[in-house]
C-alpha cells in the first residue's frame, strides 16, 4: 500500500494526481495538522517530523511512500534513511520528479515559489542544476497556511502581489508551485496573471509525482483510501470530500499513537 504524508491538504493534490492515474490503488494519507505548518520549522524539528510520520504510515500498513511536502523532501528524507535504517522503504519525493519533467521542457526562466524552509535548503538550486536547469527562488511565508485556514481570495491575492511583480520584471516563463498546497489557488494566480497581460507557465510537480509512483511503485489494490489527520480541521475534511467524494474515510488520531 502506498503512504502519503503532509503537513495538511497541500499533499492532497499530489493524492489526488495519483488517483487520477490509478483510481484502482490503495493509499493511506496522513496529515500532520497538528505541527502545521511545515514551513517556518527548522531542519532539526522537520527531521522529528517526517521521521514520524514515515513510521507510523509504515504502520498502517504503507512499504511505499510519497513525500508530499517541498519542506521535507531531499535534503530530510536521505538522511533520515541513513540515519534510522529504513532503506527498505521506497521514497518519491517532489523535488526530483519535478526537475525531471522539467527538463524535458527546457524552459529558460525558472521561478520556483516555496515556503521559508524549501527555500533555506537549497535543494531546488541542487537539483535543478544536477539536471541542467537554473531556477531562482521566492520563499512566500504565509501562503500555504492562508491556503490551509481557507482564507479569502482577497487575502490571498494581497499575499502572491509581490510574485507577480517579480515574474513581470524579471521575464518568468515557468512559474513552479514549490508546495503543495499552491495549486489550491492557482486559479488566483491564473486571473492576477491575465489581469496583467502576463503569460506564464504554472507547472504543478503533482502531476510528475504521480508518474513517478505509476512507473516506480508496485500498484495494487481495490481503490482503498484512508485519510489520518492530526488534529480536526473542516477545511480538510471539506477539501477531501470535493476531491474524493462524500463517503471518504476520515479519521482524527490519537496523538499518542504518533509518539
Amino acid at each position: 500500500m502506498i503512504g502519503i504524508f503532509d503537513s495538511g491538504i497541500g499533499g492532497l493534490t499530489v493524492a489526488f494526481a495519483l488517483h487520477k492515474q490509478t483510481p484502482f490503488a490503495d493509499f493511506v494519507y496522513f496529515g500532520d495538522l497538528k505541527n502545521a505548518p511545515f514551513g517556518p520549522k527548522s531542519s532539526e524539528e522537520l527531521f522529528g517530523i517526517t521521521l514520524r510520520a514515515m513510521k507510523f504510515l509504515r504502520e498502517q500498513g504503507a512499504d511505499e511512500i510519497v513525500a508530499a511536502c517541498n519542506s521535507v523532501s531531499v535534503s530530510v528524507i536521505r538522511p533520515l534513511m541513513d540515519a534510522f535504517g529504513i532503506q527498505g522503504t521506497n521514497i518519491i519525493e517532489m523535488v526530483g520528479p519535478a526537475a525531471r519533467a522539467l527538463k524535458l521542457r527546457a524552459p529558460k526562466n525558472i521561478l520556483v515559489i516555496a515556503t521559508e524552509a524549501t527555500v533555506r535548503s537549497g535543494i531546488y538550486e541542487q537539483t535543478f542544476s544536477e539536471n541542467g536547469l537554473h531556477a531562482a527562488m521566492m520563499a512566500i511565508p504565509e501562503l500555504a497556511s492562508a491556503i490551509e485556514q481557507g482564507r479569502p481570495e482577497s487575502e490571498i491575492e494581497h499575499i502572491i502581489l509581490p510574485v507577480m511583480d517579480r515574474v513581470s520584471k524579471e521575464g518568468i516563463d515557468t512559474l513552479v508551485f514549490g508546495c503543495t498546497h499552491y495549486p489550491f489557488v492557482r486559479n488566483v494566480f491564473e486571473r492576477l496573471f491575465a489581469e496583467r497581460g502576463v503569460e506564464v507557465e504554472l507547472f504543478d510537480p503533482a502531476e510528475a509525482v504521480a508518474n513517478e509512483v505509476v512507473t516506480l511503485f508496485q500498484i495494487h489494490g481495490q481503490g482503498k483510501q484512508l485519510f489520518l489527520i492530526s488534529k480536526d480541521s473542516l477545511v480538510f475534511q471539506e477539501t477531501v470530500k470535493r476531491l474524493f467524494g462524500e463517503g471518504a474515510a476520515i479519521v482524527v488520531v490519537d496523538n499518542t499513537l504518533l509518539d
